[in-house]
Formats: C-alpha cells, sequence, structure tokens
C-alpha cells in the first residue's frame, strides 16, 4: 500500500443489468445488488492500495461485519447502473464504505443505498488489525475514536 491515495477515497464503476441478475419479470434480484457492491468495494479497495493480490499475499483482508440496504426502486434487465462507493469513516480496526446504485442515464433515479462496516483481520484466524496506515495518513478527517 505504498502508492499515493487519491484526495477523496471514492470511486463510480459502470455496470449493465445481465440476465443473471433478474427474476423472470426482468427485474434485479436483491442479490444480485450486494453483488454489484461487492464488485464497487473491491475496486475501491485496489484504488486505494489494497488490491487482491495483496490481500492474498498478506492475508490481511476486510471482513463484512454488517451490511445496511435500502431498496428504493427495481433497476431492469439491460439498465446501465452507476455504482459508487466511498470510504466515510475509519475506527481502529472497523470501516465505513457507503454505496449508491443509480442509474446511468437519470441521474435522479436510485435504486439502492447501502452502507457497509468492514473490519480489517489477518488471515488465518481472523484477529482484528488496525485500518491500513496509508489510510489513516491519507483521510485523517475520517478517523473516529
Amino acid at each position: 500500500m505504498s502508492n499515493p491515495l487519491p484526495p477523496i477515497p471514492r470511486l463510480t464503476v459502470p455496470l449493465e443489468v445481465y440476465y443473471f441478475d433478474t427474476d423472470a419479470g426482468g427485474v434485479v434480484h436483491n442479490i444480485s445488488y450486494l453483488r454489484m457492491v461487492e464488485i464497487a468495494r473491491s475496486q475501491l479497495a485496489t484504488a486505494l492500495g489494497w488490491s487482491l493480490g495483496e490481500m492474498g499475499r498478506t492475508g490481511l483482508v476486510p471482513v463484512v461485519a454488517r451490511t445496511e440496504i435500502d431498496y428504493l426502486k427495481p433497476a431492469r434487465l439491460g439498465d446501465h447502473l452507476n455504482v459508487s462507493a466511498e470510504l466515510v469513516r475509519m475506527e481502529k480496526v472497523r470501516f465505513f464504505i457507503r454505496f449508491e446504485i443509480a442509474s446511468a442515464a437519470q441521474t435522479d433515479l436510485v435504486f439502492v443505498r447501502c452502507v457497509q462496516t468492514m473490519v480489517t483481520v489477518q488471515l488465518p484466524g481472523g484477529r482484528p488489525q488496525r485500518v491500513p496506515q496509508s489510510w489513516r495518513d491519507a483521510y485523517p478527517g475520517l478517523l473516529v475514536g
């Protein structure tokens, strides 16, 4: 985690709704939104210097401790989406990421809002570890406690 971090810990991932995301009526399944959140969260971690490869090498991984999700409107087969992810708060071993899944074509149309509580752990064993120092250094305004 040595590369310079972006000034704002946020990114947006464009995605399209495919058949496997939907039910027989072409409406996105609730669980499919969590897969979209996972994609955005993984890409955000990479953008913040914590790639999947590094997680595999070091065993230091973020683990989902809690997901709060509001399903506001249904997305449908073929919709083009923007999934935004932003690191919004850090504690000693926990951090919080806010997500929004919105229409790429209609910016005021939001399908889902979500917040995940993550815990930094060392594998194997799952022992809690501090949030990465590079994040604490780059985003001191997000530190709480």
